[in-house]
């Protein structure tokens, strides 16, 4: 399983990155995680007009940033639970999805992928959202209770209700491989979280997310798209966003990375910054 030479990895580091702070880079993909999500989140409070304000940029830089922050807050680009909803409801046509899923959560931040996906297929199910980084707990806690959203087409109601009832999900701060449950989830999400480790890593961490789905669970995995938009965002933003190792995928190495690790892709679609695929354990993981 070896892609390096092919993938793109993003380049450059953020001044306020420190290696120092990365315990076991097997475990966290080489990324300082609290850094990163302090970071991330300041960007996203901050409107596209503003993210030039205190930096002492070249003049190209600093209409690059401009102009990727604007197109990136009038798509909603990072968030963009609209785009989300439309492909996580796209998967129902593999029938792999089951009405009021139990779902867990790998690097689930402040859930919202999750609870976007109780809003389309039922919230009866059980949650549980696994993060050991104290900064994206506290996006978890501090995210709104509720959000509205259009609704997908061939969905039964115009809009969608995303709801983060705090008293129905289980926020387990905690490692994800010294998590310990029962195989009993029906579908597993990691969002921007494989592209982060190396080779042998990523082996170790597709089969400690297949153990917690039960026989014919899902996976919904998501990594940063390959594009050439997407390569001038985390150029632009290589202080805020660059905080380690990252790759970004086409599709077909998204693919191939879950495929080696003995997975199967059973279905997948593509928004302007992420891979989506829908995957399933093959039982053949040691490859």
């Amino acid at each position: 399983m070896v892609y390096a030479g092919r993938m793109y990895v993003t380049e450059g580091r953020s001044p306020d990155f420190d290696p120092d702070r990365i315990d076991d880079p097997t475990r966290t993909g080489g990324v300082d995680w609290s850094g990163f999500n302090d970071s991330f989140h300041r960007l996203q409070e901050r409107p596209w007009w503003r993210v030039n304000e205190g930096r002492r940029l070249g003049l190209g830089l600093r209409a690059l940033r401009l102009a990727a922050a604007f197109v990136t807050e009038k798509r909603d680009a990072i968030v963009d639970l609209e785009r989300k909803a439309r492909a996580f409801w796209s998967f129902r046509e593999s029938g792999l999805i089951p009405e009021n899923p139990d779902v867990v959560f790998f690097g689930a931040e402040a859930g919202w992928e999750a609870l976007l996906l109780r809003a389309l297929y039922g919230d009866g199910g059980r949650v549980v959202l696994i993060d050991n980084d104290p900064a994206a707990f506290r996006r978890f806690e501090a995210a709104e209770t509720e959000r509205r959203v259009r609704a997908p087409r061939g969905f039964p109601e115009r809009e969608l209700l995303v709801r983060r009832d705090r008293s129905r999900i289980e926020y387990l701060q905690a490692d994800l491989f010294d998590v310990d449950l029962p195989a009993a989830f029906d579908v597993g999400i990691d969002w921007g979280l494989i592209e982060h480790f190396d080779d042998a890593s990523k082996r170790r961490l597709l089969a400690t997310m297949a153990r917690f789905l039960r026989p014919g669970g899902v996976e919904v995995s998501s990594t940063p798209r390959n594009t050439v938009f997407v390569r001038l965002f985390y150029r632009a933003f290589r202080d805020e966003m660059n905080f380690g190792y990252r790759e970004l995928l086409t599709l077909a190495e998204h693919r191939a990375i879950l495929e080696a690790g003995g997975w199967v892709g059973r279905d997948a679609v593509t928004l302007p910054a992420h891979n989506i695929i829908l995957a399933q354990p093959s039982g053949d993981r040691g490859l």
